[in-house]
């Protein structure tokens, strides 16, 4: 009797717990400001055959095709575009209002990416200084038993909406987003490289000074007589976004190298890595990552979490001045 009592109490503060402590609704909002004209952009939204032009989800799945199916060609309300892929499943965009060329209202369903419908909005609003504000919103709500991935779909939904929005200003004239690109390579092993490297934390500053630094430091160890024999690149053990830390190793890739302050290793790879090219400044290179660990679960590979992420800098700020021209490959090791 007693013993069936505990129980009952052990479950009655397990659901309570879950219900004060898990949230049902996913709520996530981005804005740009526009510098351009925004007549280009209202094509975009407003004819459903540039959709696939800028909504994120045909990035996961290269096999994916779309369909687009409006009822009325005078107007998008009840019309639907969908996704269809081996990999991404079938991911639907129903169309509830988007007769305003201002404001363009979605509703996107899917097999297998989210768990429920996604209410989606794309609005421009002036400010005050007569300059144009890109707003993207999005929400849903959970149900009761997947109320504790909310997190999960959170992240996943924050990540995908950034994208869609900076995919969607890339659509303007003279936009610097329109050089922005992502290239997924495929699975392969790495080479193994001799290397000089130093370890860093990132935690209160900005990871883009902290690392400059560190590679300077690396450049003034290895000395004139040492010049790199590759491109640079960073060695991650841990990231975490949210908080803002990540910790690893910078590297220098060495050939000839002579008695220095520095001291070389060598950096073997095991096992393959699913790589992506990504071409566009560091602002965004957290979306590269995003887009390159949604690909790989989609397509069934498993992040192996026990060997280390590769950054590799084929084209930096030592090459070019232009932030949208940098060049980076990413590697993520995988089972």
């Amino acid at each position: 009797m007693i013993i069936g009592l505990i129980i009952i109490v052990v479950v009655l503060l397990f659901v309570a717990g879950y219900v004060l402590f898990t949230q049902k609704y996913l709520y996530v909002h981005h804005s740009t400001l526009l510098t351009s004209p925004v007549d280009s952009l209202q094509e975009h939204t407003l004819q459903l055959e540039f959709w696939s032009s800028w909504l994120p989800w045909a990035l996961y799945d290269e096999s994916s095709s779309v369909l687009v199916n409006q009822r009325n060609s005078q107007s998008l309300n009840g019309a639907l575009i969908q996704l269809k892929g081996q990999h991404l499943g079938t991911l639907s965009c129903h169309i509830e209002q988007g007769d305003d060329p201002k404001l363009i209202r979605f509703y996107v369903t899917s097999d297998h990416f989210y768990l429920n419908p996604i209410q989606i909005q794309v609005e421009l609003t002036h400010t005050e200084g007569q300059q144009t504000l890109l707003n993207v919103t999005a929400s849903s709500e959970l149900n009761f038993w997947h109320r504790y991935r909310q997190n999960t779909e959170l992240k996943q939904l924050h990540s995908d909406m950034h994208l869609l929005l900076i995919r969607l200003k890339a659509r303007m004239p003279s936009s610097r987003d329109a050089s922005i690109h992502f290239d997924v390579q495929g699975c392969r092993a790495l080479q193994n490289v001799d290397a000089v490297t130093r370890p860093f934390i990132v935690s209160d500053r900005p990871m883009s000074m902290k690392m400059e630094q560190g590679f300077r430091d690396l450049n003034t160890a290895l000395g004139p007589d040492n010049p790199p024999a590759g491109p640079r690149f960073a060695l991650y053990e841990a990231a975490n976004l949210s908080q803002h830390y990540f910790v690893g190793k910078l590297g220098i890739p060495i050939q000839c190298f002579s008695p220095c302050e520095a001291q070389p290793e060598k950096i073997t790879f095991k096992g393959k890595y699913i790589g992506l090219k990504y071409q566009g400044s560091y602002q965004h290179l957290w979306l590269a990552w995003h887009v390159l660990h949604t690909y790989s679960r989609l397509h069934g590979y498993k992040h192996a979490k026990q060997r280390m992420s590769l950054e590799v800098y084929e084209t930096s700020p030592r090459e070019t001045p232009d932030e949208e021209n940098y060049i980076t490959v990413l590697h993520l090791p995988i089972q």
